[in-house]
């Protein structure tokens, strides 16, 4: 029963299978259907009694709430709205969904309370991998991408496909330090396998995950610039290349898209940077950033787009740059404090001796890298996958330095030995 969450995490990733509707705030996925079960789970599970590495972030994650809502409620003071309830509930509901799904994300790192447990939870993510992968398959049934959002697949392709790229990253991390048992490393070749095949099988013009593949790209690059020395390094790097050549020859939707990105005909309007299709991101960015002055410090209110706030309904498609303009610079600040907290205690003595450092790293690279794509941060499974490949590393136990006594050098002790 205590470990019942581990089986839960994996069914989070579930398609729609057309269970997803539209409300009046937003579509309602199976995943929302699974997450409070989970967090259920996870809070009757058993916790470790001493501070954690992932206390930290908590407390940033607390801060840029706290700052969010006070943004969100001074909105009907600075806009003009005839009745503004409707629009702070929106506004507050897309907040509660961010804390509900990153609390989860948090409180996974407190339930890893020993090494069989966290070899346990490894499975559990490889098991969510497999989940997504079936979804995508599953989604192309004849329908084209118009149908796979919402009512077979995922409200999200591009964000779907940001998810499972940020766990191919770490999981290609751990498989190369041997940071898992055989076992799983094993089984983890396969499962990777699949999930790239899915990707490159669902990928057409229209459900394209762009943003994602260079995500994949940049960590994967991470894991090869700091393993450059080992062999499984280079086969990687290899898989990816010989298996997306194979995708170009062999599937005419992938071709049509890499050609699309690359080059396209003289009549078709398209955006391009250095030759390169990128969507539009660069334009958007530039149409929406000055849009910070506007509001400075307090941003337009969380999730707060359209009408009277100035934003595109569509948003910047740049989680980061988003956050500055909803929540203005300390939200924004706040925002990049955590995943700077997130990359440092990634790489702390106790995670190089883990063996993790490097697959955490990888995986934060994309997160950031596919960020900077779209908004998939906000409240999803995207933000709870960010949390959790940050899991075993957020799991460390806390050490505080103290000051030296006199005649003594400098000691660092674990919060639990102070506490006792």
């Amino acid at each position: 029963m205590t470990r019942l969450w581990l089986l839960c995490f994996p069914l989070l990733f579930l398609p729609n299978l057309g269970f997803a509707h539209e409300t009046t705030y937003g579509v309602l996925e199976m995943s929302d259907l699974v997450i409070g079960p989970f967090v259920l789970l996870l809070i009757i599970a058993p916790s470790v009694d001493h501070r954690q590495k992932i206390s930290q972030v908590n407390l940033l994650l607390v801060a840029f709430l706290v700052w969010a809502s006070l943004s969100t409620l001074s909105i009907h003071a600075r806009y003009d709205y005839l009745d503004v309830a409707p629009v702070l509930v929106g506004c507050f509901v897309k907040l509660a969904k961010l804390a509900l799904y990153s609390t989860a994300g948090i409180l996974i790192s407190t339930k890893l309370i020993n090494a069989r447990v966290r070899a346990q939870w490894l499975w559990s993510l490889l098991a969510a991998v497999i989940m997504i992968s079936v979804g995508l398959l599953m989604s192309l049934n004849g329908e084209r991408a118009q149908l796979m959002d919402n009512v077979a697949g995922y409200k999200s392709y591009n964000s779907i496909i940001v998810a499972i790229v940020i766990l191919l990253s770490y999981i290609a991390g751990l498989w190369i330090d041997n940071a898992a048992g055989r076992s799983w490393r094993s089984a983890a070749v396969p499962v990777a396998g699949f999930a790239i095949c899915s990707v490159l099988l669902s990928a057409s013009l229209d459900a394209h995950g762009r943003g994602g593949w260079l995500a994949l790209i940049a960590g994967c690059g991470y894991i090869f610039w700091k393993k450059t020395r080992k062999t499984k390094a280079f086969a990687i790097v290899l898989l990816l290349g010989l298996t997306g050549f194979a995708a170009y020859k062999t599937l005419p939707d992938f071709r049509s898209l890499v050609d699309t990105t690359i080059s396209s005909p003289d009549n078709e309007e398209t955006y391009r940077v250095s030759g390169v299709d990128e969507g539009a991101r660069v334009t958007t960015w530039m149409h929406e950033a000055p849009k910070f002055l506007n509001s400075p410090l307090l941003g337009t209110g969380f999730y707060h787009r359209g009408g009277t706030a100035g934003l595109w309904d569509t948003g910047s498609h740049n989680f980061f740059l988003q956050m500055f303009l909803e929540t203005g610079v300390v939200g924004g600040v706040l925002v990049i404090m955590a995943f700077c907290l997130m990359w440092r205690q990634a790489g702390s003595l106790v995670s190089r001796r883990a063996r993790i450092s490097v697959a955490t790293r990888a995986a934060l690279i994309t997160a950031v890298v596919g960020g900077m794509s779209g908004e998939y941060f906000y409240g999803n499974v995207t933000v709870l996958v960010l949390f959790a490949v940050f899991g075993l590393a957020g799991a460390g136990q806390l050490a505080i330095i103290l000051p030296p006594a006199p005649n003594q050098s400098l000691q660092i002790r674990s919060w639990r030995e102070i506490t006792s």
